[in-house]
């Protein structure tokens, strides 16, 4: 007689090709691990059943490699045919209702969920007429129920948007996840105006909404308030108590399970009576109960599940075991099996429901409830011990972007007497990527050294990267008079004040070095240039100010290689402006001289002579064919991308004003924008590529023109932001 147990083990096996039989690695599901949580069962509810099936030849076990395991061998099992045939001619689980819905996302892999019908039916009801906070302690079965409540929505034909946040997470890294747009903006309000957008009556969930530093969190709240007010889209925010935050949404606090519905999780292996005794005892605690081994004592009813973690599950590891645990509970987001520390011990971990994988069983990390209990057990001096360990490690390892961080992370932590010089390390090439990562970072830093003006110096430059204005200004009271300068200058570009802008960049011109000065100089003539908008009058004052910056430029006393570079950049300035007097003959003569002083200079040359070709079309001289002819040649000759792409961002903005559909097609030969810019050359040029897509984007005309005017802003260019800026108020 087969039991239901038996029937539920072999459904969820039979769903794994028998060529697994003969791998040496194998998927987590087939593990004892994986096979509980499949179906949402305690392990050791795993054993009875699984020997009678091996008993009966329906299933076999086997040692075999898992991957993300760790690398020891371990138990895994497979169907036998006896069992697949058994299988197919008795079907056990109904099917799932068809999804007509999509879900985006890497949401998690859950069982069958036990005793929440209720609370679901009375979830589904309360998120139709608004965005909800679901918390509760951990363990509890907040993600659980949200996951069934996702399922549901699906099956009605809803799209669901799933993100996993950590305590370095921002909206921008949240909106990657769910894959919302490529590429996306940066600007806030920009990003807030997509998700309205483009998630109109879809159900957008953040897991571990309460890891979220209050660095980051402002805009998740002004996120909620915008899509209360214009939007069909709902939130889902998933944290453990508090969540203090989000004041304005309701909060459902998920309560244990009842005795009847917690005996389940134990199989039936047990009598009823004794399985509600042991969910009584266990306080109806799903992670409890996932825990719970026969071995084990049952605490007193009044024990918190913290106290029974603590006296129960943990008692029964050796001590270097629990060494292991530590370390692998000081880790602060979850990481590749893989590349921890303690691999080793990862599976020995796994098999008694300590950890917690993502959904491709890659990542890992310890159980919240676990962890939290393991960190209350060492004081300070113990942690940062812990956290030097770690950062040696992790510092003779390949890493990833977002590896590099938590090596961070550990040196911060341990106390590193050189945590200032590791910082400005990373700080030389902040990208998109990281700029989350390093604004907490720094914030940790700054929580053991206050007084650092460095730090509050690092926090405003990531500050001014990110846009965060209020964040900026409070930093750049805290440093040093001599680095409040470039500071000022970067705060006055971002708040659009043009007149202060240049004010301060006058000052600093006249207290620079010579050499410095040139640089400066060609920097600002480049910057002013392109602070206009393409469809733009050309006044005298652009003129007038980029001779300016000409004239403060002596060449003379640098070396020849310096010089050199210095000649074709001026060359490059004068030759722009040339064509802004409408001077061919001039700008022919600057474009040939630029094809004399290097190799490099010969691509700057094919950008010269395709912005000459733009301007005969402007003019009438010569047709659209002819141009376009020209570009690809040009394009197609040029190694340098950027370069390429800007010679071709030139003929798309010449062509806006005579054939929108042509100009639309040469825009969608353009790369999209780069996460990682390393130069405010390339930030005009971001900027520019957003001002076209929103004469292509109706949709997202809104979204375009306030990336564009971030981006214009962070490139120094305030004149172009400001015409921006009127022209998005007469939109709105």
């Amino acid at each position: 007689m087969i039991s239901s147990s038996q029937k539920r083990i072999l459904t969820w096996l039979s769903k794994y090709s028998s060529d697994l039989e003969k791998s040496w690695d194998v998927t987590r599901d087939i593990s004892l691990p994986g096979i509980a949580d499949g179906l949402g069962v305690v392990r050791s509810a795993l054993n009875l059943p699984l020997k009678k099936l091996q008993q009966t030849e329906m299933v076999f076990k086997r040692q075999a490699h898992v991957v993300g395991g760790g690398s020891r061998k371990r138990q895994v099992f497979h169907i036998t045919n006896k069992g697949r045939e058994f299988i197919s001619k008795n079907s056990v689980i109904p099917e799932k209702k068809k999804s007509l819905g999509i879900i985006i996302g890497n949401i998690p892999s859950i069982g069958e969920i036990i005793g929440r019908d209720e609370l679901i039916n009375s979830l589904i009801s309360k998120i139709e007429m608004n965005s909800l906070v679901i918390c509760g302690l951990p363990g509890i079965g907040k993600t659980t129920v949200v996951c069934e409540l996702g399922t549901k929505f699906n099956q009605q034909g809803r799209t669901i948007r799933w993100a996993n946040a950590n305590e370095f997470s921002d909206l921008f890294e949240v909106c990657k996840q769910w894959q919302l747009h490529d590429p996306l903006p940066k600007n806030i309000d920009a990003l807030q105006d997509l998700i309205c957008q483009k998630t109109d009556n879809e159900i957008l969930i953040i897991d571990d909404m309460h890891l979220i530093s209050q660095r980051h969190i402002k805009p998740f709240e002004e996120l909620s308030e915008k899509i209360i007010q214009i939007s069909k889209t709902k939130l889902v925010f998933i944290g453990r108590e508090p969540m203090n935050n989000f004041s304005s949404l309701e909060k459902i606090q998920i309560s244990p399970l009842e005795d009847q519905f917690g005996a389940q999780l134990l199989g039936e292996d047990q009598t009823m009576e004794e399985r509600v005794l042991i969910s009584k005892r266990l306080g109806g605690h799903p992670l409890a109960l996932q825990l719970y081994q026969p071995e084990f004592d049952l605490p007193e009813q009044s024990v918190n599940v913290q106290r029974y973690v603590e006296d129960t599950v943990l008692s029964n590891l050796g001590k270097q075991e629990k060494d292991s645990l530590n370390l692998l509970s000081m880790e602060p987001i979850p990481i590749m099996s893989e590349n921890s520390l303690v691999s080793d011990s990862i599976g020995i971990f796994d098999e008694q429901a300590l950890l917690r994988w993502s959904s491709d069983n890659l990542n890992v990390e310890v159980q919240h409830l676990i962890r939290n209990v393991r960190r209350s057990f060492l004081d300070l001096n113990q942690q940062k011990q812990l956290h030097q360990k770690l950062s040696e490690h992790w510092q003779n390892i390949s890493r990833s972007v977002q590896e590099d961080m938590i090596l961070l992370f550990h040196q911060i932590s341990s106390g590193n007497l050189n945590m200032v010089e590791l910082i400005e390390e990373q700080l030389i090439s902040i990208s998109t990527n990281k700029s989350n990562f390093l604004a907490v970072l720094i914030e940790q830093a700054l929580e053991l050294r206050p007084e650092s003006s460095d730090l509050h110096y690092f926090a405003a430059k990531v500050a001014a990267h990110r846009c965060e204005l209020s964040i900026l200004k409070h930093h750049i009271g805290k440093i040093e008079e001599e680095r409040k300068s470039e500071l000022n200058l970067q705060l006055a570009y971002l708040e659009g004040r043009t007149e202060d802008a240049e004010r301060i960049f006058s000052q600093n011109l006249n207290h620079k070095d010579p050499h410095t000065v040139n640089k400066m100089a060609i920097s600002a003539a480049s910057r002013r240039i392109d602070d206009r908008i393409f469809d733009q009058n050309i006044d005298q004052e652009l003129i007038t100010d980029v001779r300016k910056y000409l004239s403060k430029i002596n060449i003379s006393k640098l070396n020849k290689e310096v010089k050199s570079a210095a000649l074709i950049a001026i060359t490059v300035i004068k030759h722009s402006l040339a064509l802004l007097e409408s001077d061919i003959n001039a700008a022919e003569k600057f474009s040939l001289s630029v094809g004399e002083l290097g190799l490099e200079a010969e691509s700057l040359m094919l950008i010269l002579r395709s912005k000459q070709q733009i301007f005969r079309l402007k003019n009438n001289e010569i047709s659209i064919e002819e141009t376009i002819q020209f570009i690809d040649n040009a394009v197609s000759s040029q190694t340098n991308l950027i370069y390429s792409d800007s010679i071709r961002l030139n003929l798309v903005e010449a062509l806006i004003p005579v054939d929108i559909k042509l100009a639309n097609e040469q825009f969608r030969l353009l790369r999209k924008p780069e996460d990682d810019i390393k130069s405010n050359t390339y930030y005009r040029y971001v900027a520019r590529w957003w001002l076209c897509k929103s004469y292509f984007s109706p949709t997202e005309k809104l979204t375009c023109l306030r990336e564009s005017i971030s981006v214009h802003k962070t490139a120094g260019c305030t004149r172009a932001a400001k015409i921006l800026e009127s022209r998005l108020h007469s939109f709105v």
